[in-house]
């Protein structure tokens, strides 16, 4: 697969495939070839430098392995755009690409880019960067000690059941700190307006505003029907000639819309407007499930209007 570039401005589009040791690197000038580098401070600053004037990177979202690369791209100000790795499998089966090595994958990227030219990433504030980092790992602490209270139900043995509760209160300590580090970067200049908006709506605690804020980071610029969609609350049409199929949520960010469903059982029982409106829907005969979802979807638009206005106010 050769090299794309787009045809306006003659922007060319380099594919990255990135693992936790190396870069396979696709799109490079002739006169500058590198297919591969260490994914390493050294690697990254080799290939900012060996990179055209005019050039968009693309990677996939690699489990964390892309971070450091990512991030010293755009702080090099280079276009670059970190991708949903199902976007691009789905490109290359479409592309009839079905084989699959890394060198292939960062050619795949590459066409990706130029085929669809993206939009490039933002470079995301220090506190948002930081805030990402505390709720990513807050996160991975309670989905541990959740595993660790199961475990325990089913333990017999004394000393397995000593080493859980141990763990559970290793976690448990842990959590607290990190709740401590969250409402101490939530009171800081640049993020307590953000955080103080959210949480005017009942149901959105300091945790649920921390995550909205570093898995959403788009709350408030986009409109209501795209911030849906970038959460997977948006219902997809599914229809075929005359039959009308069911519409369904797919995608979108799961800890957003776990967050959002935590808050949506307590709007339904303490906000009088969001309550109302789940009542009228398990009247006309929609399931729970189809009632919730779309209370987490008027929850979002609310939040979204709150943040994107400053003067827009909550219903009393």
């Amino acid at each position: 697969m050769k090299p794309q570039s787009a045809s306006s401005g003659g922007v060319v589009y380099i594919g990255i495939d990135v693992c936790a040791q190396w870069l396979d690197i696709h799109g490079l000038p002739a006169k500058k070839k590198i297919t591969r580098l260490a994914n390493t401070a050294a690697g990254h600053a080799r290939l900012i430098a060996a990179l055209p004037p005019e050039c968009h990177i693309l990677l996939e979202a690699t489990g964390g392995y892309e971070q450091a690369l990512w991030l010293a791209l755009l702080r090099a100000g280079r276009a670059v755009s970190k991708l949903n790795p199902a976007r691009v499998r789905h490109f290359a089966k479409a592309s009839m690409k079905l084989a699959k090595t890394d060198a292939i994958d960062a050619a795949v990227l590459a066409a990706f880019g130029a085929a669809l030219k993206p939009a490039a990433d933002t470079l995301p504030a220090d506190w948002e960067l930081e805030l990402s980092s505390l709720v990513g790992r807050r996160e991975q602490l309670v989905t541990a000690r959740a595993m660790q209270k199961t475990q325990l139900k089913q333990l017999t043995h004394r000393q397995l059941t000593a080493q859980a509760k141990a763990l559970i209160k290793t976690f448990s300590s842990q959590i607290a700190t990190l709740d401590k580090l969250i409402k101490t970067l939530l009171a800081q200049d640049e993020a307590s307006q953000r955080a103080a908006r959210l949480q005017q709506m009942d149901g959105i605690a300091q945790v649920a505003a921390a995550t909205l804020m570093a898995e959403l980071p788009e709350l408030g610029s986009l409109d209501d029907s795209r911030i849906a969609s970038l959460a997977g609350l948006a219902p997809h049409p599914y229809d075929s000639g005359p039959m009308r199929g069911q519409r369904h949520i797919q995608g979108g960010r799961r800890k957003v819309r776990n967050v959002l469903y935590m808050a949506s059982l307590r709007c339904i029982c303490c906000n009088t407007i969001l309550k109302a409106f789940y009542q009228r829907l398990l009247i006309k005969g929609k399931p729970f499930k189809v009632a919730i979802t779309a209370v987490m979807r008027k929850l979002l638009c609310v939040l979204n209007r709150l943040i994107a206005d400053p003067n827009f106010k909550l219903a009393s």
